[in-house]
């Protein structure tokens, strides 16, 4: 019989920890025996962020699992949930009694639902760990033992003791010490347990910690000095490769993401081109004046109010704003027009409708596209057959669904006629599947920290009106991050009967044109713009 008796170490050297692995229970000075009773030094660490160079960082974690000698074991994405059908049902029934976790272990071991090793020692220590953690666990909910996730969570805590607890401690060699489990990246609730679990247990644990999440701290007791700190944090974890990467960084590589990292991180202000083409992006609309919409439409995104990088997602302050009538002074109001419109990234729109409305019906793609929480899921929508921008950059592809899924959750379209809600976001879903070729055009070559590109609508009323759809596509250019200012020079209505009431700015101007068409610039002026 053996009766464990881990010692949290105090202090621990991250960069050889694979190799204190294979000898764990060799210092004399941390490890005694004394009878049956094994006192040992065990490790529960973690690490923090990630290194500058993702290779090497994968390099840092497969070393320490290659150099244990089989000692330490990659446990994330390696659970084995599977039980026999009788044993689930078995379980289930045990649930329907309303136990506490004393009598649940007690009936989960009478029922044989638990392992029975020959050791009785260790026998008694998984149901002494199971009720404590069992207990904890009722805690946190206020049904207790009847709370839904309760029963997940104890259900696949008796999968995964048996299935890594017990053979693990078949094959123990308690000369050598218990295994180490490596952990990389976030866990659901049953994982976080089960880690919980291991450690109480008396398993070693080292957990890679790329986006600093506080579980570790909160469930595992992680300290400080128990965490090595890599200089930057993820905002989303790689992929983990399955073996240590064959790519060795040069000295200069290494040496210009450390200059990159000093010099372009999210709030430097010193951007390299198109650095954050694979983050989401966050659209935020300035309160202007009219004067200010046209200067502001020529401002850098990073240097507008409110501009940020955090976390993943940039934040673009943008113009929304319509012009009802003209400006009277008609040389100032043709400057401005002409000082944005002759630029690469805006796109004049004089004719009406734009876009093409979307007859063919969408329920079945928008069905298919819903996630658990009932909302669209952008990442469905891009892995769907039916996904139209599957040529595009993927951090482009991701934008387009994360703005799709948010305009199509809270419209700023109005409702007509008898339509209902969800009517409404039926249409909005159908129409930004279909987006015009110059907006695809204006977001693929949109560095976000720098000039906003604009579309600029002059609306004569000299043919057919502005569409439901064109008010659509408008939507969906304000949410990607663009800036658009709407002229009708008569001081008409017409996104007003298909967009509410304040997503944009309406400007009254001090006159009105009902016969004024969209003035070109001069060959003078287009000929000075070449050489500037």
């Amino acid at each position: 019989m053996v009766n464990l008796n881990p010692i949290r170490m105090n202090s621990w050297d991250s960069s050889s920890v694979g190799i204190w692995f294979k000898d764990s229970l060799g210092d004399p000075t941390q490890v005694t025996i004394e009878g049956d009773r094994l006192t040992y030094p065990q490790l529960v660490c973690q690490y923090v962020g990630v290194s500058l160079d993702d290779d090497e960082y994968f390099t840092i974690l497969h070393t320490q699992v290659n150099d244990s000698n089989g000692k330490l074991m990659i446990l994330s994405d390696a659970l084995n949930k599977h039980i026999p059908a009788e044993k689930l049902s078995a379980i289930n029934k045990l649930f329907q009694k309303g136990l506490s976790p004393n009598r649940m272990v007690a009936f989960l071991e009478g029922h044989s639902l638990l392992p029975r090793l020959n050791d009785l020692s260790l026998n008694r220590r998984i149901r002494t760990v199971l009720i404590d953690i069992l207990k904890t666990l009722q805690s946190t909910y206020s049904e207790g033992t009847l709370h839904h996730e309760y029963r997940r969570i104890t259900t696949d805590l008796v999968k995964w003791i048996f299935n890594h607890v017990e053979p693990a401690l078949e094959k123990v060699d308690f000369e050598t010490g218990l295994p180490g489990y490596l952990w990389y990246g976030s866990a659901t609730p049953s994982e976080k347990w089960f880690l919980t679990y291991l450690a109480n247990f008396g398993f070693h644990l080292v957990i890679f910690n790329p986006c600093d999440e506080t579980w570790p701290t909160l469930m595992l007791e992680i300290d400080e000095d128990h965490s090595y700190k890599f200089p930057k944090v993820a905002s989303v974890p790689k992929s983990l490769p399955e073996e240590m990467p064959k790519i060795a960084g040069t000295v200069a590589f290494k040496a210009t993401q450390e200059v990159n990292e000093i010099m372009h991180h999210e709030n430097s202000g010193l951007y390299k081109p198109f650095q954050f083409k694979s983050y989401s992006t966050n659209s935020i609309r300035l309160k202007t004046t009219e004067d200010e919409a046209f200067l502001l439409a020529k401002e850098r995104a990073m240097v507008r109010p409110h501009f940020d990088v955090t976390n993943g997602v940039v934040t673009i302050p943008v113009v929304f704003a319509k012009l009802m009538g003209i400006d009277r002074n008609r040389k100032r109001f043709w400057n401005n027009v002409h000082s944005l419109t002759e630029r690469d990234d805006t796109h004049l729109i004089r004719q009406f409708p734009f876009t093409k409305e979307q007859k063919t019906n969408q329920l079945f793609h928008y069905r298919d596209a819903l996630g658990a929480n009932g909302l669209l899921d952008p990442e469905k929508m891009r892995n769907a057959n039916w996904w139209t921008f599957e040529k595009l950059p993927i951090g482009t592809q991701t934008v387009i669904g994360e703005t799709i899924a948010k305009h199509v959750e809270n419209p700023i379209l109005l409702r007509q006629g008898h339509e209902s809600i969800e009517d409404l976001q039926l249409y909005a879903f159908a129409q930004s599947m279909i987006l015009p070729d110059f907006i695809i055009r204006l977001l693929q070559t949109f560095d976000y920290p720098q000039y906003v590109p604009t579309i600029f609508l002059y609306n004569e009323e000299n043919g057919p009106e502005l569409s439901r759809s064109d008010a659509n596509a408008l939507c969906m250019m304000h949410l990607l991050g663009m800036d658009i200012i709407h002229v009708n020079p008569k001081g008409h209505q017409d996104i007003e009967k298909w967009i509410q009431e304040g997503t944009f700015d309406s400007h009254w101007m001090d006159d009105r044109s009902f016969d004024e068409p969209f003035k070109e610039p001069s060959v003078v002026q287009k000929i000075f713009k070449r050489f500037l």
